[in-house]
């Protein structure tokens, strides 16, 4: 049997990743949960893994044999004293790059659920995980394809990747005003369940941006594109020297890719993702930058490297906060990205508290961006 600790555990890859552990109860045990504020079901999962450590923010019972760490540092606090095989890191956000270093001195396998810190400090999470000798396994369905991909060759003959997008809740349709649409319905993805923040990014397409630097970061290479797929049962594809593309396809749905980043490199029954119906169609599109040009401008920043992804990152994030608040518009979450990456210069990351300033210095640019309109 395999210990599992899951960081960020009510979030959507969180509870996703308990759904699998409870489906595999002989394979896989719970020791570790951590939360942020959503103290209900945090203490709902608590009392029905029992694992040895729990953390969150505001202080709550525990039942007897859990140690608790509370406030702020809590999850790093709770990845300190952790004994896991697989830590499962589900924190979104920054907040996830501290208790993900901790994760990562203990050299065993990494399910990585968290864009940002690859996205922003990829060069320091990718060299603490070569000298510790961790595994990093993602577990974002796109880049989960592009791994199990790669295994169809050699590394030196791989002469792209291909990363898919459904184009959001928006892309198909012309005549929709982007800069009216409302928060409500941005969050409406038409595949995929997913929690607000990263429903926002695929609605501008921002998303996609994450991915592209992602991809690169993690798999070595600037060639990274992206078509439309609608469908979103192609998660992604590697095309190879000799003209042969390699493609992972399933019915959209992320628990595939959390079981596999837990079973690898073997393959567990899952029942609940039904085969796919080949006699359904499958549709590809050009994409349109011009409408959507976040992954261009995400393209520039994995090329640039430095701090050029963590400024796309970081003034994404603050600027999807202030559309999910209605301060400024759909339309300007992009345009304040590019505004950040224009103004900001570039510099090589050296580390996490580096990103932590420049958060700081984003937050108050682009609050005077947003005050001065």
């Amino acid at each position: 049997m395999k210990t599992v600790a899951v960081f960020g555990s009510t979030g959507s890859i969180g509870v996703q990743t308990l759904n699998v552990v409870r489906r595999f109860p002989h394979e896989y045990k719970v020791v570790t949960l951590t939360a942020g504020s959503n103290v209900g079901l945090f203490s709902k999962q608590v009392a029905e893994f029992s694992p040895s450590v729990a953390a969150c923010l505001p202080e709550i019972e525990l039942p007897d044999g859990t140690i608790g760490f509370f406030g702020d540092n809590a999850a790093s606090k709770a990845a300190e004293i952790t004994e896991a095989d697989i830590y499962v890191m589900a924190i979104s956000g920054l907040a996830a790059l501290a208790p993900l270093q901790e994760c990562i001195k203990r050299g065993k396998r990494v399910a990585l659920a968290n864009k940002e810190a690859i996205v922003c400090a990829g060069e320091i999470v990718l060299d603490s995980a070569a000298k510790y000798g961790t595994e990093i396994i993602p577990v974002d369905s796109e880049h989960s394809a592009v791994f199990q991909c790669l295994k169809a060759g050699e590394r030196g003959d791989v002469r792209r990747i291909v990363l898919t997008a459904s184009g959001g809740p928006f892309y198909s349709d012309k005549n929709v005003d982007l800069s009216a649409v409302t928060p409500e319905q941005a969050v409406r993805h038409p595949t995929w369940n997913m929690g607000a923040k990263i429903s926002v990014d695929s609605a501008t397409m921002v998303n996609k941006g994450l991915e592209i630097i992602e991809a690169g970061r993690l798999f070595s290479t600037n060639f990274v594109d992206y078509v439309i797929h609608p469908e979103s049962v192609i998660h992604s594809m590697v095309e190879f020297a000799d003209n042969s593309t390699v493609a992972v396809m399933s019915y959209p749905n992320m628990e595939l890719a959390i079981q596999y980043a837990l079973t690898y490199p073997y393959r567990f029954v899952n029942d609940g993702v039904k085969p796919f119906d080949f006699s359904v169609p499958l549709t590809f599109g050009k994409p349109d930058e011009k409408r959507f040009p976040a992954p261009a401008l995400a393209r520039r920043c994995l090329l640039e490297g430095g701090t050029a992804p963590a400024v796309f990152s970081i003034a994404d994030e603050i600027a999807v906060d202030m559309f999910m608040k209605k301060k400024i518009t759909f339309t300007d979450i992009t345009g304040i990205i590019d505004r950040a990456l224009c103004i900001n210069e570039t510099k090589r990351v050296e580390s996490a508290e580096q990103l932590y300033e420049l958060r700081d210095v984003l937050e108050k640019q682009i609050g005077a961006f947003v005050s001065r309109k």
